[in-house]
């Protein structure tokens, strides 16, 4: 088993790419619109990226109680969560300065963004241990960071931006359900009740499926619908699923890159995604 107690491990470099993407969608949607506050566009996806290194960093911190660790594996996670909760707090302070200026819808949008990186693994409520993992992470790293880094920078909000933010909300929770798939062994053994582990591995490769499959036919309808304004370019990134679609079927120990061709998956259809927002012909 590799060593995910590690700080580097913990803090999950390549998930990053959640952050910078959804509160990039945000801030390019309100630029697109005509505001021009870009010290508030920089300062948005800083501390988004803050809140997803916080939320990575406290991710392991329930599995204190798990036996499959060593006396210093866990004094390593102790240390990671309590980096994770000063960098929470630099965020909360960001925010606090966010909410001074666009006052207290931003405020409670602050709140339940706090409460979804705590409860992911924190708390009572502990929703990755409750099979709720993707759904949360689908609200508070894609519907709610797209609409309010959006609501940050232009000072209001419109349906179109809910609707915009579902494509990525939907690869949020893939990039997840990825990395479930590929500890599911180590998951199962370990009794973390992920939705996974629920439905059970075969489940959770049908789930990956039409999880991709709803990232392209939002995307379209968004595009018959003219609230997205272009598709060829999102199309083109169908040639970067074929590898982690190859791992979905394969052993444990061939399973280990999933997570991080997903992610380059999302990375791609990303870019693709705010390039069509910025230039509509694509």
């Amino acid at each position: 088993m590799s060593d995910k107690t590690t700080f580097v491990r913990a803090l999950r470099p390549f998930s990053l790419i959640v952050a910078i993407a959804t509160c990039g969608l945000g801030v390019s949607l309100a630029l697109v619109e005509g505001s021009h506050n870009t010290l508030l566009a920089g300062l948005v996806i800083f501390t988004g990226v803050l809140l997803q290194i916080a939320v990575n960093l406290i991710n392991d911190h329930r599995d204190l109680t798990s036996h499959q660790f060593t006396q210093a594996q866990k004094q390593a996670i102790k240390r990671n969560t309590r980096v994770g909760m000063l960098v929470m707090l630099v965020a909360i302070f960001l925010g606090f300065y966010m909410v001074s200026i666009r006052g207290w819808p931003l405020l409670l949008l602050g709140i339940l963004g706090v409460f979804g990186a705590w409860g992911y693994t924190g708390g009572q409520i502990n929703y990755k241990q409750r099979g709720l993992g993707i759904l949360f992470v689908f609200l508070f790293m894609g519907v709610l960071l797209i609409g309010g880094s959006y609501y940050v920078v232009a000072g209001d909000f419109h349906w179109n931006i809910f609707c915009l933010s579902l494509p990525f909300s939907l690869l949020s929770s893939l990039l997840l359900l990825s990395n479930e798939l590929r500890d599911y062994e180590e998951d199962l053994a370990a009794g973390i009740k992920t939705l996974s582990v629920r439905l059970g591995y075969k489940n959770g490769v049908k789930l990956y499926y039409w999880l991709v499959a709803l990232v392209y036919l939002i995307s379209a309808l968004l595009y018959q619908a003219e609230i997205l304004p272009g598709l060829g370019l999102l199309l083109v990134t169908v040639i970067v699923l074929w590898q982690p679609l190859k791992l979905l079927n394969a052993p444990q120990n061939q399973r280990i890159p999933l997570t991080p061709l997903t992610g380059r998956f999302y990375l791609s259809f990303s870019l693709a995604y705010i390039i069509t927002i910025w230039i509509p012909q694509f």
